[in-house]
């Protein structure tokens, strides 16, 4: 299902002219240096460009001997530029042989001139050319610098001539006779079986050109088959999922990250870029940057926010989103992908429709909704999420699988992981920068337990997790963490906000935990805080108001009760500041 839908959707970008999608036989590469040569062959120039261009197929390289490419290609093997001369020598001459051999076919001005240029150059006296010298990259990125050719005098790049491209295409039509062929299993068509898929997959994690299908151990291998033939596509579809895949995780409309795992999403139709621009906007409102893996540059764009926040409360609404091109009835495709070794593991596959798939983010953003989110954007997206759990508040330090089970989890409307809701638990009772309760993490706690209670069916525990202070909460866990942070309160209003430390930096982990040896300490700590403060009997009163509801200081609370013991604590936190505030805004204003 999911190389048929991939397939498919190579097909409709091709007829799409303005999708930037490589037709078969070409690969979309970076170049960075074009050498000019003369009509007859002689090195002119070399000069640096920084451009993706279409070029003759870039198959996966792999093994002791990699193949080299037609007209396009590494220092490496174009002028057999290495740290290694021995190696550079050797991948110049399979370079020079295999072009040679295809330009010979057909007589051009571009094609001689290329084979003048190869026959005659000598991979051991590169350093001799001031044109090549005069760059110190050269010798230090051998392995990751693409070059291609021009002729002098003629515009464009040899490999895009009329002549060149007739030439690569009937190369690529030509069967190879000690093919396989049998029947493709995501066609259905008799055709050539693919040994191996040999267009690699990158973008996700740092290894370049991994596979999605492979067999590279005997134990996976069945019937006497080999390699790909266990798994039998086509040649022409291998290619083509492969070119869809890449396609879509290039692309910043059809792609999300969170920590690990990669999630690309397309429309089942021609010409879904608004269903799929609306998508990604909910799910990812970040400003573009040019390394979108590090974290210190993703940062909220606001004004996708706030569309993807007006999109979201009209669809929970029951309204149309806005976009006139938008049909909420178009099927929809979530691939969330991980890198593994030379691999690549499924997280998860989904097919829903896009109406379907906003209403469960709206549902998600719904459940995590709370007071002082307001003044981070209004909205906690995945990757923010994710982000504020992690030590040091890195993304590196996520565990591996919960990216995708917290995706899988909002787009199919299912409980969060129980891992994303100990790792809040953890990160609040945790002291320092980058720990204690802040509005992401208290907003992930009650999304966990606000969800938790709804699929259960637990309607009085579901309407207990308000998105504010809801001074008359039964829960007794909710009333000790209001009871913490108006003790922490009066703490600070005795003796200023210059403390060394809290009763918040000392007590806060074993009070969330076990609060019958926390809190009848803290208790006779407060009657002096209260006698120094000057809001002491202001104070005083809400204390009291607070133990009024307790029974007893319970000797432990479970995960589930530290959970509200957290938001008792922040709704009260958010109280107690934003009356504050008020109070300075009326005297300011008198």
């Amino acid at each position: 299902m999911i190389l048929q839908a991939l397939n498919e959707h190579y097909q409709r970008l091709l007829e799409e002219p303005d999708s930037g999608v490589a037709p078969p036989g070409y690969s979309l590469a970076e170049i960075s240096f074009v050498l000019v040569l003369s009509k007859e062959g002689v090195l002119q120039d070399l000069y640096p460009v920084e451009t993706a261009t279409l070029v003759p197929e870039h198959k996966k390289r792999q093994g002791v001997n990699p193949p080299p490419y037609f007209l396009c290609d590494k220092l490496l093997y174009s002028l057999g530029i290495g740290k290694d001369q021995a190696e550079g020598v050797k991948r110049f001459s399979q370079y020079r042989d295999y072009n040679i051999g295809i330009l010979e076919k057909i007589v051009t001005t571009e094609g001689r001139a290329v084979i003048n240029f190869l026959q005659s150059w000598d991979p051991e006296k590169w350093k001799e050319s001031s044109c090549i010298t005069q760059f110190a990259d050269i010798y230090n990125k051998p392995k990751t610098l693409n070059v291609v050719y021009q002729i002098d005098g003629v515009p464009g790049y040899v490999h895009q001539s009329q002549a060149i491209v007739d030439l690569w295409n009937r190369e690529n039509s030509i069967e190879d006779a000690s093919a396989i062929w049998g029947q493709c299993l995501v066609s259905g068509e008799r055709c050539i079986i693919a040994k191996t898929h040999d267009i690699g997959i990158s973008g996700i994690g740092e290894k370049a050109n991994a596979a999605l299908v492979s067999f590279n151990c005997d134990a996976f291998e069945s019937y006497g088959k080999k390699q790909s033939y266990n798994a039998p596509v086509g040649k022409t579809v291998s290619i083509a999922y492969s070119k869809a895949l890449n396609y879509l995780i290039a692309s910043k409309t059809n792609r999300v990250r969170l920590s690990d795992t990669t999630m690309v999403f397309w429309a089942d139709k021609k010409g879904g870029q608004a269903e799929e621009k609306i998508l990604a906007w909910c799910l990812d409102p970040v400003e573009p940057t040019e390394d979108e893996t590090e974290d210190a540059t993703r940062r909220i764009d606001p004004i996708a926010a706030r569309q993807a926040k007006t999109i979201l409360e009209r669809v929970r609404a029951g309204l149309p989103t806005g976009d006139q091109n938008f049909d909420p009835d178009t099927r929809c495709y979530l691939l969330g992908l991980a890198p593994n070794s030379a691999r690549l593991s499924v997280r998860f596959w989904q097919v829903s429709n896009f109406g379907d798939l906003l209403q469960r983010i709206a549902q998600h953003y719904e459940d995590t909704r709370i007071t002082g989110l307001e003044h981070l954007g209004g909205i906690v997206s995945p990757w923010r999420g994710l982000k504020a759990l992690a030590v040091q508040e890195d993304s590196k330090n996520i565990p591996p699988l919960l990216g995708g089970q917290f995706m899988k989890s909002i787009l199919s409307g299912q409980r969060y992981p129980q891992t994303l809701f100990n790792l809040a638990l953890n990160r609040c009772r945790t002291g320092g920068e980058h720990g204690g309760v802040n509005t992401i993490r208290a907003s992930i706690i009650k999304g966990f337990l606000k969800r938790k209670y709804r699929l259960q069916g637990q309607k009085q525990e579901e309407e207990m997790v308000s998105v504010s202070l809801n001074e008359k909460n039964p829960s007794a866990a909710y009333q000790l963490g209001r009871l913490f942070s108006l003790l922490e309160k009066v703490q600070r209003d005795a003796l200023g906000t210059q403390i060394n430390a809290t009763i918040r930096d000392r007590y806060f982990g074993a009070a969330s935990a076990t609060p019958g040896s926390v809190f009848p300490l803290l208790m006779r700590l407060s009657r002096h805080h209260i006698s120094k403060s000057n809001y002491g009997s202001i104070m005083d009163k809400k204390i009291q108001d607070v133990v009024n509801q307790l029974d007893a200081f319970p000797a432990h609370l479970n995960l589930e009760e530290q959970g509200q013991f957290i938001l008792g604590y922040y709704h009260q936190n958010q109280a107690n500041y934003q009356k504050a505030d008020s109070a300075e805004n009326n005297s300011e204003n008198k």
